[in-house]
């Protein structure tokens, strides 16, 4: 049966019959074309060029090199064949994708080049160096600042230190006086053992960093002039964007060191000053106890003084603005003990004259004559015996 039999298999119709709708053909058509009444469109003629299009789009993006063709086996001669409007529009297609991808693949494999794909290499190692060539120059300008900031408020420490050494004593200040005399004594604010060692670790500290050298950058990178045709000037390209990388490399890992160190360093520092620092509790608890008679008030403050010296970061500028906060409250705390001694001392004085005043105002008895005392009796006087003449002796041949 052939394809009109298909179609009309009541066989020919005559021509004087009326038009009818024949549901058996529809169905037939539909089974053989499928059901196309929801893409009619009554207004235009449907068209297979978008079809098309997204056929030769897919062919373009997924082309590869052409390969051999396996051979195809030649159909019978004996069989026939049957050509329709549908079969004809799709092998017209494949057609077009054939020829699509074979000239996709041909312009590919005309194109590729080695020196492509190793200029394409060597971009992306010029990124990377920028990329770090950018981060090291800042990590280097970030430790050279530091180290410079932390040289200087190491050189202001010892101005700050000497200023809690000691101060004018408030008892050598006559009254009334607002300048200490010459030969005024001082008092001791800070630890005189525990100041000198904080200034030792000052200059030695300031001695180590400047002994710090930081690790030298690269030189700035630069791509020579090369023929980008050429695989081997490409290559040779590409070793010294390597070595620029592998310089970048090495001054980096020294950068980090150098900071690793510094930053070591920094921290020994820190914790002689904290010696120092921790001494100024004990030191205001001293103060206060060598003080009984100064205000309450002022005890305190010198206590909260201690404290926040013992707390400070004295590489900071607002840990060393705690000194003189400290040294001005002992200050103060010495005077005004020295001005309670002075209110006690003219106290004791008044009362001492008004004791004296008192006495000279009290009625006075009147003094009783002095005993006279006896004469001393004279011891009886001896009478002297008088002297005895001596005899003369015989004379010599008187008879008796």
């Amino acid at each position: 049966m052939t394809t009109l039999d298909d179609l009309f298999p009541d066989g020919p119709r005559q021509m004087a019959a009326p038009v009818v709708d024949d549901h058996h053909t529809v169905q037939r058509l539909d089974a053989m074309f499928g059901d196309r009444r929801a893409d009619l469109d009554r207004t235009h003629r449907a068209s297979a060029r978008p079809a098309l299009v997204a056929m030769v789009d897919g062919a373009v993006a997924d082309a590869r090199p052409l390969g051999e063709v396996p051979p195809v086996s030649r159909p019978d001669g004996r069989r026939r064949r049957r050509f329709d409007a549908i079969s004809v529009a799709a092998g017209g297609l494949a057609v077009a994708a054939l020829v699509v991808t074979g000239v996709v693949g041909g312009v590919q494999l005309a194109t590729a080049s080695p020196a492509d794909d190793a200029l394409s290499a060597l971009a992306a190692d010029e990124k990377t160096i920028d990329s770090a060539m950018a981060g090291l120059e800042s990590a280097h300008a970030r430790l050279a600042e530091s180290i410079s900031e932390a040289d200087a408020a190491a050189a202001a420490l010892p101005a700050e230190l000497q200023q809690v050494r000691e101060a004018t004593d408030p008892a050598d200040i006559p009254p009334g006086w607002t300048e200490a005399p010459e030969d005024a004594g001082v008092i001791a604010i800070a630890d005189p053992a525990a100041l000198d060692a904080a200034l030792a670790a000052v200059e030695s500290y300031r001695t180590d960093l400047a002994a710090v050298e930081l690790p030298e950058v690269p030189a700035e990178y630069a791509r020579a002039d090369i023929d980008a045709d050429s695989l081997d000037e490409v290559a040779v390209a590409i070793d010294a964007a390597q070595l620029q990388l592998a310089q970048i490399d090495r001054a980096t890992a020294a950068l980090r060191e150098t900071r690793m160190a510094v930053d070591a360093r920094t921290a020994q520092f820190e914790a002689e000053l904290a010696v120092f620092t921790a001494t100024f509790s004990g030191l205001a608890q001293t103060v206060v106890e060598q003080n009984p008679d100064a205000e309450p008030e002022l005890a305190a403050a010198v206590v909260a003084a201690g404290q926040a010296v013992a707390r400070a970061d004295l590489l900071k500028a607002q840990g060393s603005a705690v000194l003189v906060p400290y040294r001005e409250a002992v200050v103060a705390l010495v005077e005004s003990q020295v001005y309670a001694d002075r209110v006690r001392l003219e106290q004791e004085q008044r009362e001492e004259e008004e004791r004296q005043r008192q006495q000279q105002q009290q009625p006075q008895p009147d003094p009783s004559p002095d005993p006279v005392a006896p004469e001393p009796e004279e011891p009886p006087v001896e009478p002297i015996p008088d002297p005895v003449e001596p005899t003369d002796p015989p004379e010599e041949g008187a008879g008796t």
